[in-house]
């Protein structure tokens, strides 16, 4: 337990600016929202959630912390094994904690404050609000844990060659398989499962395999890397 506030306060000095500066360009957007909705007729035009934006810090955190702490923690003397079950545990910390003020707010706003009409909610375009309030915090924490594992693995692998050959292949893979009719189908009912599946073991369970998955990838790399 004390290791793990140790990353906590370590990774949290380390993403200090972008969590401020993130949470300062939530602040000022909606000002400017309100500003703007008191002085025109725009009041009916959609807008995205603010807790939406939070989400904004996770791929942050996943390019900002391979980068910048392996250097820093590995250089202070702990293993590679150290850096990278602590990396992961931050990463569940904080993609739970996005996933649970996301939950909490989408139900305060429809039950509490009665004003959702006109907003844009991933939790409920995606139909995680289906499953009920675990069920969403469940299917959101494995998605956002799953993206986070994915761009850790790319960036931790950014001196290997394997490393950029796979990130090139996973940029062209979207655009090539959208571009092929053929392929076009497979690639539509693969973000389906992971994103709008209508089962909620299926869905966890697809994304936190595909967590486990970049995350024995990025350890490849990581207990490879010299800097």
């Amino acid at each position: 337990m004390d290791a793990m506030g140790v990353h906590l306060q370590a990774t949290y000095r380390q993403l200090k600016m972008y969590i401020w500066s993130v949470l300062m360009i939530i602040v000022l957007g909606r000002i400017a929202e309100l500003i703007i909705t008191s002085l025109t007729d725009s009041s009916g035009l959609s807008r995205l959630s603010e807790t939406n934006m939070l989400i904004l810090l996770l791929p942050l955190m996943a390019i900002v912390l391979p980068l910048s702490y392996f250097r820093r923690i590995v250089h202070l003397g702990a293993s590679r094994k150290q850096y990278f079950i602590g990396l992961h545990a931050v990463f569940a910390v904080w993609a739970a904690a996005v996933a649970l003020i996301n939950s909490i707010w989408i139900t305060l706003q429809i039950h509490a404050f009665h004003n959702y009409a006109g907003t844009v909610d991933l939790v409920d375009a995606f139909h995680w609000t289906n499953f009920g309030f675990a069920g969403s915090f469940l299917y959101q924490t494995a998605f956002y844990l799953m993206g986070m594992a994915l761009l850790s693995m790319l960036v931790s692998g950014y001196s290997n060659a394997a490393g950029w050959l796979l990130s090139a292949l996973l940029l062209t893979a979207i655009p090539v398989g959208t571009a092929i009719p053929s392929l076009r189908v497979h690639v539509a009912s693969f973000f389906a499962t992971l994103l709008i599946n209508d089962s909620l073991l299926l869905g966890v369970g697809f994304n936190l395999l595909l967590y486990l998955l970049f995350a024995a990838g990025g350890w490849l790399f990581t207990r490879r890397r010299v800097h």
